[in-house]
């Protein structure tokens, strides 16, 4: 890149690194406080994928402000509940969101806001914070502006035969008499099986799951059991740690008749 050939060490003298994120304002100024905080201590510590969500956030908010000529550290507690009430409530939003997304969202603010407030870069914290009693008795500090109609998850309960038929009709075509569909044009409905039926069974996340090699996947053995153990690399872990899983026999075998045939023939 002409002009740029000693990029590397500008970059290594002000120690940017892999993964910080880089915030441009609509007039395409960097934020010097902002990059800190992108290389600070606590926010590097993050994974990859609270890195992404926290500056998206993060982002939403600047835009926000911006259009009311403020910056992210003249901010107030009534700047912050307007960018609430357009997320969650407006009429003219046609993307609103819930109470678990905001409390996402705010908790990318916090993060901010509160290291910014230790290092001395701002005059008041706009996120209100209050005292609330934890499950177990113990005092905890919460914002304010946190939604009380957050739900952790929509999840929904099957029955064991309901899963089986939800694999059969939703990833092999099959109609409700368990013959394929005519005209049904998926493709790898072995591949698709085998790996939801592997992380039900394993309880892996998306991310681990789709990271295992041919030689991690546990192999069947004569005479197993029901589970098969395994182990999933640290880096691909929220905790950075290896950790043991434990597989259904029939997921593995699942596995092991995907890549014997059509895995085999695609490489082939």
């Amino acid at each position: 890149m002409e002009g740029w050939e000693d990029l590397a060490e500008r970059e290594e003298a002000v120690s940017v690194q892999a993964g910080d994120p880089i915030v441009l304002s609509p007039d395409r100024r960097v934020d010097p406080q902002l990059a800190l905080y992108g290389q600070s201590r606590k926010f590097r510590r993050y994974t990859a994928e609270t890195k992404r969500n926290y500056t998206t956030d993060i982002a939403l908010l600047l835009t926000a402000l911006w259009r009311r000529g403020r910056s992210w550290t003249e901010a107030t507690s009534k700047d912050l509940n307007d960018f609430e009430d357009w997320r969650r409530y407006a009429v003219a939003n046609p993307t609103l969101i819930g109470g678990s997304k905001w409390n996402r969202e705010l908790a990318a603010f916090e993060s901010l806001y509160s290291w910014a407030k230790r290092k001395g870069y701002l005059r008041q914290n706009p996120i209100l914070m209050k005292e609330m009693t934890g499950r177990n008795g113990e005092v905890l500090r919460v914002p304010e502006q946190r939604a009380n109609d957050s739900r952790p998850s929509n999840v929904h309960w099957l029955t064991p035969r309901t899963w089986r038929r939800w694999i059969d009709i939703g990833l092999r075509g099959h109609t409700r008499e368990g013959v394929p569909e005519p005209g049904w044009v998926g493709r790898l409905e072995d591949r698709n099986v085998a790996f939801v039926r592997t992380l039900n069974s394993s309880g892996l996340r998306l991310s681990e799951g789709g990271s295992l090699l041919t030689f991690e996947v546990p192999k069947r053995r004569l005479g197993g059991g029901r589970y098969y153990r395994g182990k999933v690399a640290a880096e691909v872990t929220r905790s950075k740690k290896q950790r043991t899983f434990y597989v259904a026999s029939d997921a593995v075998g699942d596995i092991e008749t995907y890549a014997a045939s059509s895995r085999a023939w695609v490489v082939r």
